[in-house]
């Protein structure tokens, strides 16, 4: 019988977050766009490969989507998602925006219109900008979850496999015909499915799968090829951003850091790091999600207002501490409780029995 939770996942998120903090406080806010007055050049070489953090945020989805899509409908797949991300993103976000407004830099706030979007959080799917920038991965998770649900609603989650395996495909296909020599049909799909972070979901998927049914072999082909392929577009980044930075980023470091994710959960994924399962990791990553999406434009705005005034290493020091206490908060307070009340109240929606018995009907007569 498998465990509801996996506690050392828990940890892994927290840490992925807490080296994206670290990436943009101490190399992104600095070396790019005069986002941070504040610079920690003997920390810059090691957290400038800190959006990696986010890379392993995608096989964690992955594996942990796949675990509740698996026992789940679509109404339920829905509830689970809605409750989970929006409340504390809708708080940060207002938190944010009052931290802009009041002390941040006036050319960062947007419109009220583009606010109102913001708080969608689809507005990134029509090029509307970011209340802050780390929101740009919510718009990749939210595909993803676009895809399960629609699976669900057809119940085809017996078909799980070929849908990661045709994910996997169109990744492999767009290092072939990349996005801008696509026919238009072509772009869409790419647009829909994600094909540079994809791999990165299909292996979570796998690995789960590995965890669920045990090792084997035809699953460990497809994992090797989503590593394969995560490299290949983790160096596409690369050249990227040693065009962008006056740094140098590695390919090796890079092909590190990757490769290290996928040990971590094939070791998870068969059991060999039981003795990291400890509940005590809950809380850590239960204050990984207002963590990420509290951190970066509040974070720069506090580094612009206190450098003046305090030793650069205790303001970070500082900074980082209050990003955690923050985000313990606003977990207890906000994210919880606001979280339980729309389930349940999704939970008892008329609409959403309606809905789900129309479907049970539907699924019973094919």
């Amino acid at each position: 019988m498998l465990r509801k939770r996996l506690y050392h996942i828990d940890l892994l998120r927290f840490l992925a977050a807490l080296y994206v903090l670290f990436y943009h406080y101490c190399f992104r806010g600095y070396s790019k766009d005069n986002l941070s007055l504040v610079r920690f050049e003997p920390f810059e070489e090691l957290s400038k490969y800190g959006y990696l953090g986010v890379d392993l945020f995608f096989i964690i989805s992955g594996f942990v989507i796949l675990m509740t899509a698996l026992n789940s409908n679509l109404t339920k797949f829905m509830i689970s998602r809605f409750s989970r991300l929006y409340p504390a993103y809708w708080i940060c976000l207002l938190i944010t925006l009052i931290v802009l407004f009041f002390w941040g830099a006036p050319e960062r706030l947007l419109s009220t219109k583009e606010i109102l979007l913001n708080l969608t959080m689809f507005h990134g799917f029509f090029g509307i900008p970011h209340v802050d920038g780390v929101y740009w991965s919510l718009i990749i998770e939210l595909k993803f979850y676009i895809l399960i649900g629609v699976i669900l609603f057809f119940n085809l989650i017996k078909y799980i496999r070929v849908f990661a395996i045709a994910l996997l495909g169109i990744a492999a296909l767009q290092l072939v015909v990349p996005f801008g020599k696509a026919y238009f049909p072509l772009k869409l799909l790419y647009f829909i499915t994600f094909p540079q972070w994809s791999s990165y979901f299909v292996a979570g998927m796998f690995f789960f799968l590995i965890y669920k049914e045990g090792f084997k072999w035809k699953y460990f082909v497809f994992l090797i090829c989503c590593y394969l392929i995560s490299l290949q577009y983790a160096f596409v980044k690369v050249d990227h951003l040693n065009e962008a930075y006056v740094h140098h980023f590695s390919y090796l470091t890079v092909s590190f850091f990757i490769t290290t994710f996928y040990i971590l959960f094939y070791l998870i994924s068969v059991e060999k790091l039981n003795f990291l399962n400890k509940k005590y990791f809950l809380t850590l990553g239960a204050i990984t999600y207002p963590l990420y999406l509290i951190h970066q434009n509040i974070g720069y705005t506090i580094l612009n207002q206190f450098s003046p005034y305090l030793n650069k290493w205790i303001l970070l020091v500082s900074l980082i501490s209050l990003m955690i206490v923050l985000s313990l908060f606003i977990h207890k307070v906000f994210e919880k409780p606001l979280g339980s009340y729309f389930r349940n109240k999704l939970k008892e929606s008329r609409f959403v029995l309606h809905f789900q018995s129309k479907l049970n009907t539907i699924y019973t007569k094919a």
